[in-house]
């Protein structure tokens, strides 16, 4: 190669570079944290932000990184962390043994028994298929029914159902309300004698369905059909928790399986332990990060106390973490859920950027990205953030009440993946109004960098 070729060689280079620099500062640090102060949304909220090159390993631009904040479904990065550390490649369905004509089983915390959007057939077939006497021990645990910090009248909100060891039906009723035969259908069928129809005539709210606090007691009302609407078969669905006790638990599996399920009582359970795996682990990470599913976190931090304890408990998982995996962050997690339902969990900004990095790095980039929602395409991000021919951020949502955070990776124009979070706790506009903002943000990011 001649001289000339390489001195031109060596031109080209020094103009790409300098016209990404270039690019770069028109998203400066100064920008940014102009954006993070004045972009309705922001405004009088209290706004954490980092975003990261993990390539460079340098920090591009902060803003109160070391405060404090509610995370919300956030969280669920974490629990994530938990399980992909502590569950195999397959999820732990159910533990039994066999002794003589009797088999005994009993729970791992496994949420995708007969879950009605989860088509996991395992234990089902598995217990059908077994010529033994069925008893169920029920396995200790720590839990009640709602997580510390979580709100008390959410019992009747479909994203409350109650944690449990061995959840069925994903611990709710689904209802198919029909306004044009106003009638009611519900599954579990052993519930639907439960549901009365209401004799408050004051309630003027359509379709509804509500569900006395401490037991399976529900009343509903069917609106009148809607003279607007041509199509008179639509059919109204709605999703309300249950109570859960291993009572119930006992006589729902019976009457799916079309046999008698008898309790086991403490003597010893004779015989050698097995465990029955189900469906790939990424299928239940999925279903928690993508539609953010705080049933699927809760009973993964409990499946994974399984595996180093007998005794199934939330905070069993999280000390077993802390100690073996978060003890020499800079940050101390306060971290005291699976889901992010509790108001106690609290992370700064620079904490969920560590465990972005780590993740990338352990779990693999294009597999986190298949896990995560997608930028317009997927779960809790399917309307935000739409790429122009594909996905350009991947990350996860959490929301409560003022508050809305946005944590993940975002592809940018020149071929880059950086790392990001927003942290945006007690804002007074609306939960969009942020998003608008947080998008307006990650545009302009994809673009200079």
């Amino acid at each position: 190669m001649t001289g000339l070729k390489i001195k031109t060689l060596f031109l080209i280079g020094i103009l790409l570079l300098s016209a990404l620099e270039l690019s770069a500062q028109n998203y400066s640090k100064r920008k940014i944290q102009k954006d993070l102060k004045n972009l309705p949304g922001f405004n009088q909220a209290y706004v954490g932000f980092q975003l990261y090159d993990p390539v460079k390993d340098k920090v591009i631009a902060t803003h109160l990184e070391d405060k404090y904040m509610t995370p919300a479904s956030n969280t669920k990065l974490f629990t994530f962390y938990a399980g992909f550390k502590m569950l195999d490649d397959a999820v732990p369905a159910m533990n039994y043994t066999i002794s003589g004509d009797s088999l005994i089983f009993w729970a791992t915390g496994n949420p995708l028994f007969l879950h009605p959007e989860v088509d996991d057939d395992a234990v089902l077939d598995f217990l059908n298929q077994r010529p033994e006497q069925l008893f169920y021990w029920t396995r200790p645990n720590e839990e009640e029914r709602f997580g510390p910090g979580w709100s008390w009248d959410d019992f009747r909100g479909y994203y409350s159902a109650e944690k449990a060891i061995f959840p069925i039906y994903g611990n709710s009723t689904i209802s198919y309300i029909d306004r044009s035969a106003q009638s009611i259908k519900v599954i579990p069928n052993r519930l639907s004698l439960n549901f009365k129809p209401s004799s408050d005539t004051t309630r003027t709210d359509g379709n509804s369905i509500r569900r006395a606090e401490f037991d399976n007691t529900f009343d509903y009302k069917i609106g009148l059909p809607d003279a607007t609407v041509s199509d008179t078969t639509i059919i109204d669905e709605q999703v309300r928790p249950f109570k859960y006790s291993d009572d119930l638990f006992k006589k729902l599996l019976a009457d799916t399986l079309k046999r008698a399920v008898r309790p086991y009582g403490h003597a010893p359970r004779n015989g050698e332990k097995k465990t029955l795996y189900s469906l790939p682990v990424d299928t239940l990470f999925r279903r928690m990060l993508q539609p953010s599913d705080n049933l699927m976190a809760e009973q993964i931090l409990l499946m994974a106390s399984g595996q180093v304890n007998d005794t199934l408990s939330t905070m069993g998982a999280i000390d077993f973490m802390q100690e073996n995996y978060f003890n020499d962050w800079t940050d101390e997690l306060i971290w005291v859920d699976g889901s992010g339902l509790s108001r106690y969990n609290m992370f700064t900004p620079r904490t969920i950027v560590r465990l972005l990095k780590i993740l990338r790095e352990e779990v693999g980039e294009q597999r986190m990205f298949s896990l995560l929602p997608a930028g317009g395409v997927s779960g809790t991000i399917r309307n935000w953030y739409a790429g122009e021919n594909e996905p350009y951020v991947f990350a996860k949502t959490g929301t409560i009440s003022n508050n809305h955070c946005l944590s993940g990776y975002v592809k940018t124009k020149s071929g880059k993946t950086l790392i990001f979070t927003f942290m945006v706790n007690h804002y007074i506009h609306s939960t969009n109004q942020v998003r608008q903002s947080m998008q307006t943000m990650l545009e302009k990011i994809r673009n200079a960098y």
